[in-house]
């Protein structure tokens, strides 16, 4: 039994049904994200969570009692919105009590509870201050503070950092993780940011539609995908599709080069299928490999373009009529093709699958979009 649990939910507005048999079981004191596009019910399930939402049908039950029509107020979760909603009326000190105020907590220990919040967050010399005499990352970390205060039994994030710049963005999740761990709260987390959800859960519920296409780790969601969707939606990908010319030994015909996979290929013998490279698995091929070996496929194409994104190299090369990347390190060693340049890559048979099955993928085409490209 899980410490929160979700038991088919579903909530419709009218005639619009944003979350549809929704089922999830949450461990104590786990970090899990829900991760999705825009209109994917993420929100709306975690505000029927907090309570500010009442499903349409279906039970939710934080540590094994039903809380579906209980108010917000009590059902002890603190929340952080993603526009702070601090009262600007007040220093930080009296926001942060604010929650103990309400819940009569007696003075002393109360501004001993503030102390440490203010601790916690590394603001020991911002009690006196306002809300507009703060950074848009010091007032979120006042947010926080003031939700935790309380000691809810789970704390609950609506896109907190989504207002913030990307290295504000940075540092404060890293703080919200070690905050979360440091107190070993169960925390259930909401974002579209994937490399946000990747390095600070320790699940992931990757939603689409209204529905939950597969909870799991950042490692298994990554690399073990269950879903056409989820296979697309996290991180890039290369789509490769071809022709199935022997299923027992996963040979695969690409636009006249076979390459081989490790999946399971019964059933698909003469049919079309794709295949998916994570763009981290190719490499340049030696040139004096000849291709024999039997672990690693090779593929010729040309350079379109090459893209810097900081500490990686991302090189566009076309293949056939596909579009395919390929991630390396960044250094001064590093040899950069020029357009229209033959490359021949490699990658080992275990980095190329088969797309899990499933009625979307998140990309277009070969799972690359004119907006990668360019």
């Amino acid at each position: 039994m899980g410490f929160i649990e979700l038991h088919e939910i579903t909530k419709s507005f009218a005639n619009n049904t944003v979350v549809k048999n929704l089922s999830l079981s949450v461990e104590e004191g786990k970090f899990l994200s829900f991760l999705g596009g825009s209109g994917c019910g993420k929100t709306t399930t975690l505000r029927m969570i907090a309570g500010f939402e009442t499903p349409t049908s279906g039970r939710i039950l934080i540590e094994g009692k039903d809380v579906s029509r209980v108010p917000p107020a009590r059902r002890n979760l603190g929340m952080v919105f993603q526009n702070y909603a601090l009262f600007p009326n007040m220093t930080v000190r009296k926001n942060i009590a604010f929650g103990l105020k309400i819940a009569k907590v007696p003075a002393q220990e109360m501004h001993a509870r503030v102390d440490e919040m203010l601790a916690l967050i590394h603001m020991e010399n911002y009690g006196d201050r306002y809300p507009h005499q703060l950074s848009g990352g010091q007032q979120q970390r006042v947010a926080l503070a003031r939700a935790i205060a309380v000691r809810p039994k789970a704390l609950l994030l609506d896109e907190p950092l989504s207002a913030l710049d990307a290295k504000i963005r940075v540092q404060l999740r890293d703080d919200i993780r070690n905050i979360q761990q440091e107190l070993g709260i169960t925390t259930i987390y909401v974002t579209h940011d994937q490399e946000e959800a990747m390095s600070i859960s320790d699940q992931i519920a990757v939603m689409r539609n209204g529905g939950i296409e597969q909870v799991g780790t950042p490692f298994d969601i990554y690399n073990t995908p269950a879903t056409s969707y989820v296979a697309s939606f996290i991180g890039t990908l290369n789509l490769l599709e071809g022709y199935v010319v022997d299923a027992a030994l996963g040979k695969v015909d690409l636009n006249g080069t076979t390459v081989r996979t490790v999946s399971d290929l019964r059933g698909f013998e003469g049919k079309k299928i794709r295949l998916t490279v994570r763009p981290e698995a190719l490499s340049v091929a030696r040139q004096d490999d000849a291709g024999s070996a039997s672990d690693v496929n090779n593929i010729t194409g040309t350079a379109e373009r090459v893209k810097f994104l900081g500490s990686t190299v991302r090189f566009v090369m076309k293949f056939g009529e596909t579009y395919m990347f390929m991630d390396r390190f960044n250094s001064s060693q590093l040899v950069l093709p020029k357009k229209g340049d033959s490359i021949r890559v490699s990658f080992a048979i275990d980095a190329c699958r088969l797309l899990p099955e499933g009625d979307a993928i998140a990309m277009p085409g070969s799972g690359v979009s004119d907006e990668m490209i360019q």
